[in-house]
């Protein structure tokens, strides 16, 4: 994706369409749906590039290369906006899974700590096999502690892992468990580190209440209380990661206009991963306005229209 003649709008435009397309059967099943929005997709896009630009280097290095999402969720997200309340895009489970066979890996660990979701992701997996193909999934009920201790199971000589930690909110992510997943030197991360939620969580903090005290789980020490903005929170967790991972980037996902809802932080130990991330962060210029319009448009809600960008 050089930024050269690179369109954002136009980009993101043909990818929302081509997954979109993929869920037109389940959009209506009535199971359980997950926590998302417009701004979401962002995050779903830059799993979806990793993965293109991942699997050719693992299959360079290494003989088996395990895809874990250790919060894949339902397979869909619904939207809050009446406008698209009709409207479902695919998770990072789905966005995974529908990779062609060049681009898969030799096996996908989908875990989450709800039932409901793990069993409604099971059945569109069933109902999405022409899509999918005959992929190797394990789809298990496992909290965030168990899924690392399975990594650390599977992990071994020859093996790589693409780990997607992607939490609703943040408590249950303790930074001795990151730190244990982040010390596998062959997994590559991408990591959603919940910027509004955890900054608005610090404004009620003291290091001697519970909001503290579970910052201090999070970060692992208290260098939460250094800062109360948002982006200086990201910065302080980020630098923590660089001190275990070779190179460790994040990427900015707006709710509007400057409002940060998230940053995607990916941390690698690999050369030709960097250089596959450093790809992947030209999607910066794919605005959240950008995805909110061309959405309406690939699903007919209107017409070819310039307004978003004025």
């Amino acid at each position: 994706m050089s930024s050269k003649g690179f369109d954002p709008y136009e980009w993101a435009k043909e990818r929302l369409e081509k997954l979109i397309s993929k869920i037109e059967t389940i959009k209506k099943d009535g199971l359980k749906t997950s926590p998302g929005d417009v701004w979401s997709i962002k995050k779903f896009f830059v799993i979806d590039y990793c993965i293109g630009g991942f699997v050719p280097i693992f299959k360079k290095w290494f003989r088996q290369f395990y895809y874990v999402d250790t919060h894949c969720g339902s397979g869909i997200i619904k939207f809050k906006e009446r406008e698209l309340e009709d409207e479902r895009f695919p998770g990072s489970a789905l966005v995974s899974l529908f990779k062609p066979d060049e681009k898969s890996f030799t096996k996908y660990f989908l875990f989450d700590d709800e039932e409901e979701s793990i069993n409604a992701l099971t059945k569109r997996i069933s109902t999405l096999s022409d899509s999918i193909g005959s992929k190797s999934i394990i789809a298990e009920k496992k909290e965030f502690s168990d899924s690392i201790t399975k990594i650390q199971e599977l992990n071994n000589r020859g093996i790589a892992f693409l780990v997607v930690v992607d939490p609703i909110g943040f408590r249950e992510i303790k930074w001795n468990l990151m730190e244990q997943l982040l010390n596998v030197d062959t997994a590559d991360v991408i990591f959603t580190f919940m910027t509004h939620v955890i900054a608005r969580h610090r404004s009620n903090c003291t290091l001697d209440n519970s909001y503290g005290k579970s910052l201090t789980e999070f970060y692992g020490d208290e260098s939460w209380e250094e800062s109360t903005k948002g982006e200086e929170l990201m910065k302080i967790y980020r630098n923590k990661i660089q001190t275990i991972k070779k190179h460790v980037y994040d990427i900015p996902v707006f709710q509007s206009g400057n409002q940060i809802a998230y940053h995607i932080i990916i941390a690698t130990n690999s050369d030709g991963a960097r250089n596959i991330v450093e790809s992947a962060r030209k999607i910066t210029q794919v605005q959240t306005k950008m995805i909110d319009g061309g959405l309406k448009v690939v699903t007919n809600k209107r017409t070819e229209i310039t307004d978003f960008f004025e």
